[in-house]
């Protein structure tokens, strides 16, 4: 009830965002094409849910439609998604070190009517014409998820944003507290018990978790466990503030571990050397990575997704962006990273 995979039977203040994306995916219950769909919004919103929500209903409709599940941030090259798509969607024996055409080829010649892919995490694709990939594959759609537009179409080349030009666009804005506290209920109520949190230390979890579901739920189970610890049948207003603040911790110490290895050595950098402006920021990172990107991509992919996920300050210096690490201090930093 409480892990970050869960999907509730009921999604709780996205009735619009469900009816957009099972909108998209209609036509799969025809035997046709779907509609290409783009899920954009901040961390803990209900992206993920919403799209996994609507695959399901949709196998509600068509028990056997192939279907696949790709975290691009941590499958992020062309080559990873191709094989995690092989894999789901047609169940390929993968030969080691397929090429891309041949794992093109395995799915091409093995999908047998419309299918769905949700790319969770695409603006961290390094290869976007992956997307291309997916559009030549006969009765094959997506739906996209990611913070920001901007972040997931900046280096896209023109035969590929010309193809998903036309694709459902979803935004999703943050949660209020009161659908957070729904959505808190719930998950207490099935996960705790009927009397474990009164409605008033529900309120203050949400009020304090600033319209990040995630965050809240993880608040929740953190308090129930330190409740526990106390011998408490319920979870006490006292506890909220400590639950909260050690759940922030929880869930940037989770992050930190889904970082790729690009993000990873610019976290590892600041921790050492933290308030480094953008040039000084590459710099360190280009000698501490084997196999540097460019500055520009850096820019405008790995370092927006540390500011989307709070784990790095970003404010501006005569011109430039100076970047600091979020909350603790560095030798906090430093055994988090070990």
């Amino acid at each position: 009830m409480f892990d970050d995979d869960h999907l509730p039977t009921s999604i709780v203040g996205r009735n619009r965002h469900m009816n957009e994306v099972t909108d998209a995916l209609a036509p799969i219950e025809d035997g046709f094409r779907a509609e290409n769909c783009f899920l954009f919004g901040p961390s803990g919103v209900g992206k993920t849910t919403v799209a996994r929500a609507a695959v399901r209903e949709l196998r509600q409709e068509v028990l056997d439609v192939p279907h696949a599940y790709v975290n691009c941030w941590q499958d992020y090259t062309r080559n990873a998604v191709l094989e995690q798509l092989a894999r789901d969607l047609v169940g390929a024996a993968l030969p080691r070190s397929s090429s891309t055409g041949r794992l093109i080829d395995l799915i091409k010649n093995n999908l047998h009517g419309p299918g769905v892919v949700i790319l969770d995490e695409a603006d961290q694709l390094r290869g976007t014409e992956v997307l291309y990939d997916l559009h030549d594959i006969r009765g094959l759609s997506w739906i996209g998820i990611a913070n920001r537009e901007v972040d997931l179409l900046a280096d896209l080349d023109d035969r590929i944003t010309s193809r998903i030009s036309v694709a459902y666009r979803v935004h999703f804005d943050t949660y209020n507290d009161d659908t957070i506290a729904k959505i808190l209920s719930r998950r207490a109520r099935a996960g705790l018990g009927p009397n474990a949190v009164g409605e008033d230390v529900l309120a203050r979890i949400a009020r304090l978790s600033e319209g990040d579901a995630r965050q809240a739920i993880a608040a929740l189970r953190v308090g129930a466990r330190m409740a526990s610890r106390e011998g408490l049948s319920a979870i006490p207003a006292r506890l909220v503030e400590d639950a909260v603040a050690n759940a922030e911790r929880e869930v940037r110490q989770k992050t930190i571990s889904k970082l790729n290895d690009h993000q990873r050595v610019l976290y590892e950098v600041l921790a050492e050397e933290d308030g480094l402006i953008q040039k000084e920021l590459y710099a360190r990172y280009e000698e501490a990575h084997p196999d540097p990107v460019t500055l520009r991509y850096l820019r405008e992919n790995h370092l927006p997704k540390l500011e989307h996920y709070n784990l790095v300050d970003v404010e501006w210096d005569r011109g430039t962006k100076r970047y600091s690490l979020v909350g603790v201090d560095h030798s906090e930093h430093r055994s988090e990273l070990a």
